[in-house]
């Protein structure tokens, strides 16, 4: 399948994205530091954790806006680091740039106005 490329990206889309890729790193962090989570249990944790960093910074996580969309992985990556400590950050390091592209996909309106 051919690689989509789409300056017209939906925040819901890119909320989707970020959760993936998030998803997969932590497997890769778990990997890295000798743990094996079984997928399942791997999504439930992900979701609830950037869940959670939605909510600590007021963002809708069904419809954020860009400069929310960084609050709130700016918020997962410093947490994440706190919680997995240096043999994570390489892996913290890729992903969150990964994660970075996806939002500056994102059109600039609809930021906050209020």
């Amino acid at each position: 399948m051919a690689k989509r490329h789409s300056n017209n990206i939906t925040p819901e889309v890119a909320v989707e994205r970020l959760i993936n890729c998030f998803e997969t790193a932590n497997g890769e962090i778990n990997k890295a530091l000798g743990q094996e989570i079984p997928k399942k249990e791997l999504n439930a944790r992900v979701k609830l954790f950037v869940g959670d960093a939605f909510r600590k910074c007021n963002v809708d996580i069904k419809n954020p806006t860009k400069e929310g969309l960084r609050e709130a992985m700016g918020l997962c990556k410093i947490n994440t680091e706190k919680m997995l400590g240096p043999k994570a950050e390489p892996i913290i390091r890729k992903h969150y740039a990964e994660m970075s592209e996806i939002i500056e996909k994102l059109p600039d309106n609809g930021d906050k106005n209020d």
